[in-house]
């Protein structure tokens, strides 16, 4: 029944605009606003990127309050509530001018980041698309995957144009403008497979965790959580360090940073790869294979020479596994458990995932500055990138054993 019913391919076309604007401005953007907030105000860079983590902590804290809202309420109230606060918070950057004030905008920010990034947007395609799920969520991080692309140019060009204050009110007012109207049509109010009982006026978030306990010790629950927060955590160190720390080592800036060009284009290529498979993909098997492609890229890193050549291979290979996974992770969590409880399931795994990207940066860069060697920060990600490849070779082992209940007498059986 559910194979007929037409795929809302509207709904994940404004999704897919929507996670470009708002990874693009409440995320990337940083990446081009932190050294002119240095320059102008004078605050430490540790400090100003002290906000990034905060604005991650927050985000992570977050992922499975808003998961449950979204399993009773649906993704329209909360995903509008979030472009609005976005937009306003990344605004408010540009009125800061002490450090509380731009910590403050930091949570506002991470709170945004919870509401709206790929996770909300995941839930409301799967409660849309049914069986096709997997269709819609590669349209959505296909799309998702430009917004590093555009916005960190424009902010670039913007900051130049006008000041970093300036841009961050254009870019926050942006969103606010764009971000609301996306998420206002067309996303499905509430779940019709919404959990609510005849009082769930009196539903409580306690009660509810209380709810999760069989899941927080289920095998495959676990697995899937040290999968995505060993892959997070590898992929937020390496991006925050891998130019400093390499520097450091020895290696070409010239050659470093065009190999880190690569990592972008390589990452759609490898969306568009999964895209022309349609559905018709393993999610466990493609992310064994997209997380191996990653892990060898790192060995590259430790044991290979330091020139454009193998830099170049480095690139392609972690482009290429990072941008499968971003899809497996959206994919992976309704082949194993039934679709009914996707959105609070993808929140609960959702939030240590968030947790060690916000942790990450920091935790390597104690290790460089502790033992004066940049090229352990290396080791330690090739041993985070480990652990995450043995976590998803151990999910396929027990899919193998059918030790976690086939697809078909789960999600499939809506």
């Amino acid at each position: 029944m559910e194979e007929s019913v037409k795929p809302p391919w509207g709904l994940a076309w404004r999704l897919a605009w929507g996670q470009i604007l708002l990874w693009g401005i409440l995320y990337y953007a940083f990446t081009a606003l932190s050294a002119p907030i240095h320059e102008d105000t004078g605050w430490s860079r540790p400090l100003i990127h002290g906000g990034l983590s905060l604005g991650l902590l927050t985000w992570g804290v977050l992922a499975l309050p808003v998961g449950m809202w979204i399993q009773r309420n649906g993704a329209r109230g909360i995903m509008m509530a979030g472009s609005l606060l976005g937009g306003l918070a990344f605004a408010s950057f540009g009125l800061a001018s002490e450090p509380w004030h731009f910590y403050l905008a930091w949570v506002g920010t991470g709170a945004a980041m919870a509401a709206t990034l790929y996770e909300p947007a995941f839930a409301a395609v799967t409660m849309a698309f049914g069986n096709r799920y997997k269709q819609g969520i590669v349209l959505v991080t296909l799309l998702g995957g430009l917004a590093s692309t555009v916005f960190i140019p424009l902010t670039h060009f913007l900051t130049e144009q006008i000041g970093w204050r300036q841009t961050c009110l254009v870019l926050g007012l942006s969103v606010v403008a764009l971000g609301v109207p996306l998420h206002r049509t067309k996303i499905q109010a509430a779940p019709a497979n919404s959990r609510r009982s005849p009082n769930h006026r009196r539903w409580s978030f306690f009660d509810a965790i209380a709810g999760f306990r069989k899941d927080f010790s289920d095998r495959t629950f676990l697995l899937l959580s040290l999968w995505f927060s060993a892959h997070t955590a590898a992929f937020s160190g390496l991006i925050f360090l891998i130019v400093p720390a390499m520097s450091a080592a020895g290696a070409s800036s010239g050659a470093l940073l065009g190999a880190m060009a690569l990592i972008g284009p390589m990452q759609v290529l490898g969306r568009l790869a999964i895209a022309a498979r349609g559905g018709e993909f393993s999610s466990i098997q493609t992310g064994s294979w997209a997380m191996i492609s990653m892990t060898l890229s790192l060995i590259i890193l430790i044991v290979m020479p330091s020139n454009f050549a193998w830099l170049a291979c480095f690139g392609v290979l972690f482009g290429l596994g990072n941008g499968i996974m971003t899809i497996m992770k959206g994919t992976a969590i309704a082949e194993f458990f039934d679709r009914a409880r996707y959105a609070e399931l993808n929140g609960a795994i959702a939030a240590p995932s968030v947790m060690a990207k916000a942790g990450a940066p920091l935790l390597l860069s104690a290790v460089w500055q502790k033992t004066a060697q940049p090229e352990l920060v290396f080791v330690v990600l090739l041993i985070l990138m480990l652990i995450g490849l043995a976590a998803v070779l151990g999910l396929a082992r027990m899919k193998s054993q059918r030790i976690v209940p086939p697809n078909s007498s789960h999600g499939d059986s809506q």
